[in-house]
């Protein structure tokens, strides 16, 4: 009788996966709940339903995407809320939980263990506690010099009012470093787009927090090393960094050179700007689409070739384990290893002198194929339900499901079910479509046998 209430217990129990996405979501729902209340506005009227859910998933998602004006809409508690989101969404809700339970008790038990490692989607990695303590170390690390950088600059390069630019500072801090694609600012960073010391190191800061903590906490290892311990010091990152920095910084590069050449003569957005500003503002859109979400130019006034280019970047997203939305790099330069893998004729896919799992492939085919499905499906039925053209849709729904908060202005003007919609589609793309999949699954089916091969024709 006692193995089968045990039995009957370990069945009703949550799987990591279902626990993530159970966390995410009811923060969504209290962060939707507190928004909803007059004191979140500035108008000190209830703000709507659609409106506050809409905001508070964009929040906790970390995309920043908005039916309203951040700057106008919201009150000062609301604003607050907004950032609390957006940090325990690029934090991640179970490993702040796990954080504070490590701090109190000194200890985790195995499914806070087991849930932090599906939230933050790393393996081979077994000392969690270690790892939240350096992840709160970087967090805090960072966003307090970001703080400190933005709060000088605002008081006596822009003439703000100390409190103020303290509260600017620290919101921006904290949505440039989490990826949050939120600003205080009416029009995000344009009246900016001239103040290379504004717009660099909010740049760097989503550089830094797209990347990912695996990438991050190594760096900072080997960074260690080379003073402290030279002698001990690995002569190569781990493959994982070295396919993610190669890759950033191959999309970075080339996105840049993208925009600049397609906006260069542009008068709505780059036209009436010196060499100079046109460069950093080129390399702070390239850099947004990878998950920042900030922009310093009007988006809606780009060209559409633009647009799509955009489109590539932001699918494709930041690294993994990163704050950063989209299928991530390192699955795209996987997808490239299987091509070059298949046109050689090589029987193995290797990576330098490493050779990837086949689970590994199928995973990175398998994101790709979902989030593709998942795209288009929705654009088709937005082009088709609403009056709104193919290439702002295609963006704005890319925006969304990849969490990158950018927008050609569509989605505020989208009915509330297309918001509603669109809400869905940035809780999946925060958790990843194959979280959450596996999240809903009723249970984990394993086959005992194999069945005989068949080949059926490709191409």
């Amino acid at each position: 009788m006692s193995e089968v209430s045990s039995t009957s217990a370990n069945e009703k129990r949550l799987r990591p996966a279902q626990a993530v996405v159970i966390a995410f979501g009811s923060v969504a729902i209290i962060g939707t709940i507190l928004l909803l209340i007059p004191a979140s506005t500035a108008s000190g009227s209830s703000t709507s339903f659609v409106t506050a859910f809409f905001t508070a998933v964009s929040a906790v998602s970390i995309t920043g995407l908005t039916v309203v004006e951040t700057a106008t809409h919201w009150s000062f508690f609301g604003h607050f809320v907004i950032m609390v989101l957006i940090q325990l969404g690029g934090l991640g809700i179970v490993s702040f939980a796990s954080l504070v339970g490590l701090l109190i008790t000194g200890r985790l038990s195995l499914r806070d263990r087991m849930n932090t490692i599906s939230e933050a989607r790393i393996s081979g990695i077994n000392n969690i506690p270690t790892l939240l303590k350096k992840i709160l170390f970087l967090y805090a690390g960072f966003e307090l010099l970001m703080a400190i950088y933005l709060t000088t600059v605002f008081y006596f390069g822009h003439s703000m009012d100390f409190l103020k630019a303290l509260w600017y500072g620290i919101f921006h801090s904290i949505s440039s470093f989490n990826n949050g694609g939120f600003s205080l600012f009416e029009g995000s960073f344009t009246a900016y787009n001239n103040d290379f010391f504004v717009i660099a190191p909010v740049m760097i800061a989503v550089i830094v927090g797209g990347l990912g903590f695996p990438v991050l906490i190594e760096v900072h290892e080997r960074w260690l090393a080379w003073f402290y311990n030279r002698a001990n010091r690995p002569k190569k990152f781990s493959l994982h960094s070295r396919i993610t920095l190669v890759t950033s910084a191959i999309l970075f590069s080339g996105g840049t050179l993208f925009i600049a050449i397609l906006e260069w003569n542009n008068d709505k957005t780059f036209g009436g700007m010196n060499i100079f500003e046109k460069i950093y503002n080129a390399m702070f859109a390239s850099a947004m689409t990878r998950s920042g979400g900030l922009n310093s130019i009007d988006i809606s006034q780009m060209d559409s070739a633009s647009w799509l280019g955009m489109d590539f970047l932001m699918f494709i997203g930041g690294g993994s384990g990163s704050v950063a939305g989209g299928i991530k790099v390192t699955t795209i330069a996987i997808l490239f290893y299987i091509i070059w893998t298949e046109i050689s004729g090589e029987t193995a896919v290797n990576v330098g002198n490493r050779r990837l799992p086949r689970s590994i492939q199928r995973q990175a085919l398998t994101l790709i194929s979902l989030s593709t499905f998942t795209i288009l499906f929705t654009t088709i039925v937005f082009v088709a339900a609403t009056d709104f053209e193919t290439d702002r849709v295609l963006f704005d729904v890319i925006s969304a499901t990849a969490t990158v908060g950018l927008s050609t202005g569509a989605v505020a003007e989208f009915p509330a079910w297309a918001q509603i919609w669109m809400s869905i589609l940035m809780f999946v793309g925060r958790l990843g479509p194959v979280v959450v999949a596996s999240a809903l699954a009723l249970r984990i089916t394993q086959r005992h046998y194999e069945l005989p091969k068949e080949r059926p024709l490709i191409g």
